[in-house]
């Protein structure tokens, strides 16, 4: 798409920029480095395939969980509450429901994620190994992506070894083991973002992004920021000129919610002010808010739009000293067109 319209508008490209590639001295580290991390040599399009479909299926398994394991099994316990009964406290016994989060240690899904454990800690020492310096590593998004996902990973077989389904959960045990599981799903999510370390397109998309990470924060805050003040006059105005507005807006908090669904163009259908100078607060809100998208966004997609840009990449190699080295492998050309 982006090469249609660049014709169709003749839009300028970056002719010649400059790559630095650093490169370990030990030709084995070498070897490695170039195919995990510059996609170089026989071995790097052959990496990139096999653990870029290990961590698709691991995206798939996890949705499978949740669509599928998570809807057949419940846990019911009985827990006491002090509920008001005709004024008077009185404990009650409630039967509760949730959702049964432990999965079956000896069925093939459980033995499958010890099978992504062991790949991707295999795969995080060699990086770690064949890295120049180890602070190329840390410096990278994606290290640290690896490092929470192979940790939520590990985390997710321990709890599930002592969680086993096949024996009774105490009740005080239920609500921790509850947590403890939708805090490992929730990190789960990051392997959505270590695919883009296999994937081209992927990975440029969040590079670009943590170059424009400064003015992705930055945009946050005047989003925010213009969210609270309008949502708190709009609260101000509807409690006091309608005080049967306590429905939509009970708080400030609420408020500044809908205020920022609408400025985003997200709705819900919540925001509903009953006044007239509230609906006209609303309005410039709103206009204010599409404003700050349109101005902010193109400075956050710039990274991503110079990158698309390029034509001509000329790349230099360097070691861990940072002296420039030859470029001994035949099949890496110093000029490489995109």
């Amino acid at each position: 798409f982006l090469s249609k319209l660049k014709e169709t508008y003749d839009i300028p490209q970056i002719s010649d920029t400059t790559e630095i590639r650093y490169l370990p001295r030990s030709s084995i580290k070498k070897i490695l480095w170039r195919s995990m991390e510059y996609n170089e040599t026989l071995f790097g399009p052959l990496y990139r395939f096999i653990f870029g479909l290990i961590c698709i299926c691991s995206i798939f398994l996890f949705m499978y969980e949740i669509v599928v394991t998570r809807n057949e099994n419940f846990l019911e316990f009985i827990e006491k509450y002090r509920g008001y009964f005709q004024n008077i406290i009185h404990p009650v016994n409630v039967t509760v429901h949730v959702i049964d989060y432990r999965p079956h240690i000896k069925c093939l899904a459980f033995s499958i994620e010890i099978i992504f454990i062991f790949l991707w800690t295999i795969e995080l020492f060699l990086r770690i190994f064949s890295a120049p310096s180890l602070y190329l590593c840390i410096k990278s998004i994606f290290f640290w992506v690896d490092i929470i996902n192979l940790l939520n990973t590990i985390l997710y077989g321990i709890f599930s070894l002592i969680y086993n389904r096949q024996k009774d959960l105490l009740t005080n045990h239920i609500k921790s083991m509850t947590l403890i599981f939708q805090l490992i799903d929730i990190f789960k999510t990051l392997r959505m973002l270590k695919l883009g370390r296999y994937h081209k397109s992927i990975k440029l998309i969040l590079e670009s992004l943590g170059e424009a990470s400064m003015d992705f924060l930055a945009f946050s805050i005047v989003l925010i920021g213009n969210s609270c003040v309008f949502g708190a006059i709009i609260y101000a105005i509807e409690r006091t000129t309608n005080p049967s507005s306590t429905i939509l807006f009970p708080n400030v908090g609420n408020s500044v919610y809908y205020t920022l669904l609408a400025i985003t163009n997200v709705g819900f259908e919540g925001f509903l002010p009953s006044t007239y100078l509230g609906k006209w607060i609303a309005c410039a809100a709103i206009t204010i808010g599409i404003l700050t998208i349109n101005i902010a966004l193109p400075l956050i997609l710039s990274p991503y739009t110079r990158q698309l840009l390029i034509k001509n990449k000329h790349i230099i190699y360097r070691n861990d000293l940072g002296l420039e080295i030859p470029n001994d492998n035949p099949d890496v050309k110093h000029i490489r067109r995109y």
